[in-house]
């Protein structure tokens, strides 16, 4: 009996990851990045932000829930918001992308900040920038430094 408890259990534990495999596998499919770029700045600057289109071409919601960044000591989304003529910009729990939608993150709307620089944004550069999905997934994207686009 032992035996085939045990077999059953290694079966599920099999299956388990398969599934969860699949899925992050699908997950990439279906998430594509576009247009990421990150702000060149001077030398002096201590901070930064990343832009892009992020694409849902599944038929879930996805929720991004953290990004990070070997080149900085925190990264955050944000979001830029106005209030009476003024703009105010605060963190952001989530970043959630509706099925079949796209998120523009751009200036003065969400973005990604990239605070305490390691090193220098200067243009040509390219800034690995990872996209953490509420369910444990991840999406790796190389976003070229540049000069302001917007």
């Amino acid at each position: 009996m032992k035996n085939k408890n045990l077999l059953c259990s290694l079966i599920v534990a099999f299956l388990m990851h398969f599934f969860n495999s699949a899925y992050a596998e699908d997950l990439t499919k279906e998430i594509s990045v576009s247009n990421a770029w990150v702000r060149a700045m001077p030398p002096s600057a201590t901070n930064s932000a990343a832009y892009m289109i992020i694409t849902n071409n599944s038929s879930k919601e996805v929720v991004i829930s953290s990004v990070s960044s070997d080149i900085a000591g925190a990264t955050e989304i944000h979001q830029m918001s106005d209030t009476n003529d003024i703009m105010h910009m605060a963190p952001i729990a989530d970043l959630h992308i509706p099925a079949y939608g796209k998120v523009r993150l751009k200036s003065g709307g969400f973005h990604i900040m990239l605070i305490n620089l390691k090193k220098p944004t200067k243009e040509g550069d390219i800034v690995p920038v990872t996209l953490h999905f509420k369910d444990g997934n991840r999406v790796e994207i190389d976003a070229q430094v540049k000069q302001q686009q917007e």
